[in-house]
């Protein structure tokens, strides 16, 4: 199977949720992702990358945006009937598989560019222990942010902070550097690479 990377927002204490959404708003955060997620790198014949997804996460989207467009969607569902409630025309860029390997498996089939797990807390937890998560795209919010969700502990000996130019390279896109404000919020563009990937 392929690579894939993790694209999270965390807080300094690995906060990425309340109440089942995200608990911060940041446009230039969503515009990275969006980017991150759909922008396919020269080099591969794959016309999109695949984003692969928990059901809390799927319904966490709002509807007008599911599913994300210009990705292939996989949700991830122990329920094999759950009701995706989706138009003919977006089945076909959506799948619902019962378990994170059916859902790598998906990605191959559908010769996905890029594989990103995007969420939530439980799906993290299992695909940062993968041997083929090589990144972790991670904008860190420096504020103080009440959260009841949280991204596993990222390990020393398993990842290290790549540097800034690192990061621009792997999104192909310049990235501002250093700590950024959005209303009363500070948050910086980051990312983890797998030491064994190096």
């Amino acid at each position: 199977m392929t690579n894939f990377a993790l694209v999270v927002a965390a807080t300094e204490e690995l906060g990425i949720g309340l109440l089942s959404g995200l608990p911060w708003r940041i446009p230039r955060d969503m515009a990275f992702f969006k980017h991150v997620t759909t922008h396919v790198p020269e080099g591969l014949s794959a016309k999109k990358n695949a984003v692969i997804m928990g059901r809390v996460t799927w319904e966490s989207i709002p509807p007008k945006f599911r599913p994300l467009s210009d990705r292939f969607n996989i949700i991830v569902s122990r329920n094999p009937s759950y009701d995706m409630q989706l138009t003919d025309a977006e089945d076909r860029s959506t799948v619902l598989v019962s378990n994170m390997e059916d859902a790598f498996v998906e990605a191959e089939k559908q010769s996905a560019g890029r594989v990103f797990v995007i969420g939530g807390a439980q799906i993290y937890k299992i695909a940062i222990k993968h041997a083929k998560c090589t990144h972790i795209v991670l904008t860190r919010v420096r504020s103080k942010v009440d959260c009841d969700t949280f991204f596993p502990e990222i390990s020393d000996e398993e990842f290290r902070l790549a540097t800034h130019e690192e990061l621009e390279a792997y999104v192909d896109q310049p990235v501002p550097k250093g700590v950024q404000t959005h209303k009363d919020l500070q948050y910086e563009f980051t990312m983890y690479v797998r030491k064994k990937y190096m």
